[in-house]
């Protein structure tokens, strides 16, 4: 080997370690546990980080949970899906679920430490791991123990790179355990609301409003957008299908880009109105649909508002739209929705779709 080759590899700063595992109850994943895995895959050819769910500490927070944060926010899905979509792009990180509870209680029945178990089964899915990572000085002493052959590194254990932990998380609304959660987690977490109602109700223009102000994302409905491009009340049966599959795709993604809320114009249930409104047919596919959505809350507005021609609307008699109205909201109970009405003008029900919205998101009167 010549002299410039041997510089060059000297040059070349290997990792430090061959395996490390970083594990964790992630209740919920923050940004803090981000960071702290980041830094540790940086000086290890391969890290394994797990999600240990369903252990006794767990299920005693839950059993009992009563803090602002939402607990269906806190789901095993949840977590480990965030951590896996969040760590994807890095190669040598490998994300792995364990469920904690058979081992713990087996060694409650023992007599054993509560992590003699856990441990064991760490090294059988993982081998003998190089260095073993915490935050807590505690854990530290429980690897030593169980993991003699491997480092016990601690990371940031005063958390002063990111100064916040899962339990303060927890006891925050939705709003402000938001900023703390990395894109991965928000999106899985993004409140989904649906506006729906008769033709010329103000709809589609209160959803805007409330996006601007609320800065996040929004759905138009995608059939109305189909039917002002050929001027016609209804472009015909065929498209019907494509206007519900567009629809879902259009919240998918407004729900992924969310600020917190996405604000969904209409769904297949309306679809399924005019539908037999304008072509006297139904479509099987459109219940199914509206039944696997899950909305976090449902506003009905109603015509309470002039009717303004626009080219496309057929009814401006009051009755007929008093008409319209009842038939959609019978749709939707039967389908088990429950709906908040707004049933004001233009600016009362901006201000009670408003009020509604910061409610959900955990916002208290008058708090900003």
């Amino acid at each position: 080997m010549n002299e410039r080759n041997q510089d060059q590899q000297r040059s070349v700063k290997r990792c430090t370690y061959r395996t490390g595992f970083f594990g964790g109850k992630f209740l919920p994943f923050h940004r803090g546990h981000l960071d702290c895995i980041l830094r540790c895959a940086s000086e290890c050819e391969k890290l394994y980080v797990v999600l240990m769910h369903n252990g006794t500490e767990e299920r005693e927070i839950l059993a009992n949970y009563h803090d602002p944060f939402p607990v269906e926010h806190l789901s095993r899905e949840t977590r480990e899906m965030a951590l896996r979509s969040e760590l994807s792009p890095f190669d040598n990180i490998q994300v792995l679920a364990y469920d904690c509870r058979e081992a713990d209680e087996w060694a409650l029945e023992q007599g054993k430490h509560p992590w003699f178990y856990e441990c064991q089964d760490m090294v059988k899915l993982m081998g003998h791991f190089d260095v073993a990572y915490s935050s807590e000085p505690e854990y530290s002493e429980c690897f030593r123990m169980f993991y003699p052959w491997a480092d016990a590194k601690l990371v940031d254990p005063g958390r002063t790179r990111t100064p916040i932990s899962a339990s303060a998380i927890r006891r925050m609304p939705f709003y402000q355990a938001y900023q703390h959660l990395p894109l991965e987690y928000q999106k899985r977490v993004n409140k989904k609301v649906l506006f729906t109602g008769p033709e010329s109700c103000g709809k589609s223009t209160l959803v805007r409003k409330l996006a601007a102000v609320l800065g996040t994302s929004f759905t138009e409905e995608m059939g109305k957008l189909a039917c002002e491009k050929v001027k016609l009340p209804s472009p015909g049966a065929a498209l019907y299908p494509g206007f519900v599959f567009a629809q879902k795709m259009a919240d998918m993604r407004a729900v992924e880009t969310a600020n917190m809320v996405a604000l969904c114009d209409t769904d297949a249930i309306v679809t399924e109105f005019y539908l037999e409104l304008y072509e006297n047919r139904t479509l099987p596919l459109v219940f199914e649909t509206a039944k696997a959505n899950s909305w976090d809350k449902v506003f009905f507005v109603e015509s309470t508002v002039p009717w303004v021609a626009d080219g496309i609307r057929t009814s401006p008699e009051q009755d007929i739209r008093k008409q319209q109205s009842e038939k959609l909201k019978t749709m939707y109970r039967e389908l088990g929705y429950e709906l908040t009405v707004l049933d004001g003008d233009y600016r009362e029900n901006y201000e009670k779709a408003l009020d509604e919205i910061r409610s959900l998101l955990g916002y208290e009167d008058g708090e900003e």
